[in-house]
């Protein structure tokens, strides 16, 4: 009898061993986060201005979300019209936390890259000889 019940429990162990050793399996060149991916989120624009003016007054959010590992979509609402996405493609280097971000509209590419700092990132660039700055924060 004790044999049996030492058998089974045996079996047990191997067969949930089988089953749950590849899941936690992580590869040796991989970090948590490129195993859980965090960076993976909706992330709200906190601050908005070219030049001196305030562009967040003219729209009810702006925001980007990354949705997979190379899928990025910019979502805005200007106040009093309808929801806007334009997709886009980017691109996440884990050592120094660039952010490469490209977007097509009207047949153009546009390439950004930035930094991602404790769920945080800015862009800034300029347009027609005026600073644009966005700051976003996850959410």
């Amino acid at each position: 009898m004790k044999r049996k019940i030492l058998f089974s429990a045996a079996l047990l162990f191997l067969s949930l061993s089988i089953l749950l050793l590849p899941a936690c399996e992580a590869r040796a060149e991989g970090s948590i986060k490129e195993i859980t991916k965090p960076y993976i989120a909706q992330y709200e624009c906190v601050e908005a201005k070219l030049g001196d003016k305030n562009l967040l007054e003219q729209y009810d959010f702006i925001r980007i979300i990354l949705v997979d590992n190379e899928k990025m979509q910019i979502v805005f609402k200007p106040k009093d019209n309808d929801k806007q996405i334009i997709d886009g493609a980017y691109d996440l280097d884990f050592k120094t936390r660039e952010l490469v971000g490209e977007i097509g509209i009207l047949g153009y590419k546009f390439k950004e890259k930035t930094t991602v700092q404790k769920g945080e990132f800015v862009i800034s660039k300029t347009i027609l000889a005026k600073q644009l700055y966005m700051k976003f924060k996850v959410i």
